[in-house]
């Protein structure tokens, strides 16, 4: 009972006086005095305490006090609690032998003698705190059997895992190193050891493990445990040490602190095979009786499964060599016939890989070699002079015609280049769809007219914006429409959509032509492919367009599709964009792109250069000559050079307002050049406009040639109009 635990004393009277004189009489530190004026009063008051003595009149208003004992006697929780009755009436003999059977303890008549009532009060107080301490110290003792019972039950069921771990480990160092845990826990020590011997009495095996260390180690014994385990092998009994024994006591000066020792040896019918030691109990000063039989029983368990451990690893190293020599024979035999059969695959992909260089090489031959035939044939006829007007005409747009169809050959193996190494780049701003749709099909339109195609454009707004770039864009379907035309018979149909469908737009193109056989539709996007890759083809092509149209789409943000019913049964494919917010970009409603047909220059542009002095540099002579007679029939004088030390001179002596430079020629090139002139003194040198012209037309080149110094780069073969519209913006003209 705690020290300040205040003992309950009831008192029950309907006399306020008698309540007052009675807590009078009663009061002390240790007590807590409670009146109740009535029975109801006492018997609630009970419901939820417990007193040591109840102070009971025998005469009250409605429940009297014999009523209320008997009530209070029918409750198990109060039926033990002492009564003594108090009443004025000395001669009410029945009173008190129904008192007495209710089970009082004592009647005092009143007045009540003080010193009486305190001795007799005192009594119970004291009886009731006996019994308090009693019942305290019963559950005290209750509790500390649950807590034995529960560490017996959780050292039985750790027994039981560990039977179970150690019988399903099949090596001898993890049977002992889970052992060395699991010992710690089971027994309640703060470190634990376990050995295994050789023959000779060295140490095999060694774990050690202390609590606060996650994994055990394999540190060597301590010089104070070596000790009792020379003593328990040689005995080759369990052995238990506390501070008092003399083996536990040495000089070394170590970091470790051993109050108690427990220690058994691992016994096999050739002799000690090793042991296992504990090192200071936890909670407890010295290891108990039941901590040395646990001991004896775990290295019961442990001789076993390590001897077991050892027979199967013993036995898996026999299985395992006689395996991997049987192995090595039948890998052997294998690793012989799939070298051969690489070998065979090696072979065969390099005659396909072959085979398909040459195919290409033969179609690339054949591509550029029919325009080369049209276009030398032509120039010799020319040659001749006997062409009347009609006959130079056709020679002319044969020769323009065929060379456009070799440069768009080489634009389309330019951007499977750069796609191929990831450097194909667009442009993005907001572009009318539906003017690049336009600006294609009148490219092709010729195309539809020569072939008496009649095409069929369906258009759901004049107005469609997309973010993309206008070139590329065009791109895509310039070659939709001129697959469709190569594709379509004379007299064929050709029709064009666009339509929107919720965020994106539509674009289909669809042909009455020969249609897709069903085994090429999944390949009708692959570089290099075509349906029909014969010498007897009838159309032509190197099988990059489709390709193109995918990774440009792609680059958009889009998707392209193909649809065929079959051979003669026309095809159609659908292109989805991303639509545009119109806001959140330029909007570009006219879409200008360079045409692919067309033939001279405007007429307005015959005096755009006028008064221009033009130094030309370019190594070829045909090139010079080219860009001379395009930029004079503009108006300018124009001075050409065949090397940058040539070009350096001419502009000293010269004085030109403007230069347009080849970038690859021989000694040194014209990024070369254009360094030298922005490092010469001459403010006019350093300013002076300048372009680069050169069939070197990449991304990155492009690039390179604005970081160099030049204004505008403009890319091989040379359009006419292009370039004189990029000398005129350089020189500021207006067009």
């Amino acid at each position: 009972m705690k020290a300040d635990e205040r003992i309950n004393i009831l008192m029950v009277d309907d006399s306020a006086t008698n309540l007052l004189a009675l807590e009078s009489i009663l009061q002390a530190p240790d007590r807590n005095l409670v009146s109740a004026s009535s029975g109801d009063d006492a018997l609630r008051y009970l419901l939820n305490n417990d007193v040591a003595v109840i102070l009971l009149d025998v005469f009250m208003p409605g429940i009297d006090g014999l009523d209320t004992a008997e009530l209070i006697r029918a409750r198990d929780k109060s039926r033990d609690i002492p009564i003594i009755f108090l009443t004025a009436d000395s001669t009410g003999g029945s009173h008190l032998s129904r008192g007495y059977s209710l089970g009082a303890v004592d009647y005092i008549v009143k007045p009540i003698e003080p010193n009486i009532l305190r001795s007799k009060v005192a009594v119970f107080v004291e009886v009731f705190k006996k019994t308090r301490v009693i019942q305290r110290q019963a559950e005290l003792l209750h509790e500390k059997n649950l807590e034995l019972e529960n560490a017996n039950l959780a050292r039985l069921n750790m027994l039981i895992e560990l039977g179970q771990e150690l019988a399903a480990e099949h090596d001898p160092s993890r049977v002992l190193q889970n052992f060395c845990t699991s010992a710690k826990e089971i027994v309640g020590a703060l470190e634990s050891a376990i050995g295994i011997l050789n023959a000779d009495g060295t140490l095999r095996y060694f774990f050690r493990c202390a609590t606060g260390e996650e994994n055990p180690s394999s540190n060597g014994v301590l010089t104070v445990a070596q000790r009792a385990l020379d003593t328990l092998i040689t005995t080759r009994r369990p052995l238990r040490l506390n501070e008092t024994d003399d083996l536990l006591h040495s000089d070394e000066i170590t970091s470790h602190s051993v109050q108690s020792f427990l220690g058994a040896p691992i016994l096999t019918p050739s002799g000690v095979r090793g042991w296992i030691y504990l090192l200071n109990k936890l909670n407890a000063e010295d290891f108990t009786e039941a901590d040395e039989r646990l001991v004896a029983t775990l290295v019961t368990q442990v001789a076993i499964a390590y001897e077991n451990a050892r027979l199967y690893t013993d036995a898996q190293r026999h299985a395992t060599e006689l395996q991997t020599e049987i192995a090595e024979r039948k890998q052997a035999e294998e690793e012989r016939a799939q070298l051969l059969v690489r070998e065979q695959a090696a072979r065969a992909e390099a005659e396909q890989a072959n085979r398909t260089k040459d195919e290409f090489l033969a179609t690339l031959s054949h591509e550029l070699r029919t325009p080369l035939s049209a276009i030398l044939g032509w120039s010799h006829l020319v040659r001749t002079g006997k062409l009347d007007e009609p006959q130079m005409t056709r020679a002319l747009e044969t020769i323009e015609r065929n060379a456009r169809s070799q440069s768009q050959l080489i634009d389309d193996l330019l951007d499977v280049s750069r796609i191929i190494t990831g450097k194909l780049q667009i442009e993005l701003r907001s572009v009318n769809l539906s003017s690049v749709i336009e600006a294609a099909i009148d490219a092709v339109r010729p195309a539809f007219a020569a072939n008496d195609i009649h095409l069929e454009m369906v258009m759901e707004s004049k107005t469609c914006l997309v973010t993309g770039d206008a070139n590329r864009l065009q791109q895509i379907f310039w070659n939709l429409f001129s697959n469709a035309v190569k594709f379509t018979p004379q007299g064929g149909r050709v029709r064009v959509g666009l339509e929107r469908s919720d965020s994106r737009a539509r674009i289909s193109v669809s042909d009455s032509g020969i249609g897709i056989k069903p085994d090429f539709l999944p390949y009708i996007f692959d570089r290099f492919r075509q349906a029909d890759g014969s010498t007897t083809r009838v159309h032509g092509g190197l099988g990059l367009g489709l390709a193109i149209v995918k990774h440009l789409v792609e680059l958009h943000q889009g998707t392209v599709e193909v649809e065929s019913k079959g051979t003669d049964q026309g095809s159609t494919f659908t292109v989805s964009l991303p639509i545009a917010i119109a806001e959140s970009m330029g909007v570009l409603d006219n879409v200008t792109v360079l045409e692919r047909e067309g033939n001279g220059l405007p007429a307005g542009f015959s005096e755009l250069l006028n008064g221009l002095r033009i130094l030309v540099v370019d190594d070829e002579l045909d090139s010079r000559e080219l860009i001379t007679a395009i930029l004079t029939h503009c108006g300018s004088e124009v001075k050409c050079s065949e090397s940058a030390a040539e070009a350096i001179e001419a502009f000293r002596n010269w004085k030109p307002d403007l230069l347009v430079s080849d970038i690859g020629m021989p000694t040194e090139d014209g990024y070369s050049l254009i360094q030298k002139l922005r490092k010469m003194r001459s403010k006019w040198a350093r300013e002076m406009p300048a372009v680069a012209l050169t069939a070197y037309a990449t991304v990155e080149d492009r690039d390179r040639a604005l970081d160099a110094g030049f204004q505008v780069h403009v890319a091989k073969p040379i359009e006419p109009e292009a370039l004189v519209r990029s000398v005129a913006g350089v020189a500021g003209r207006k067009i």
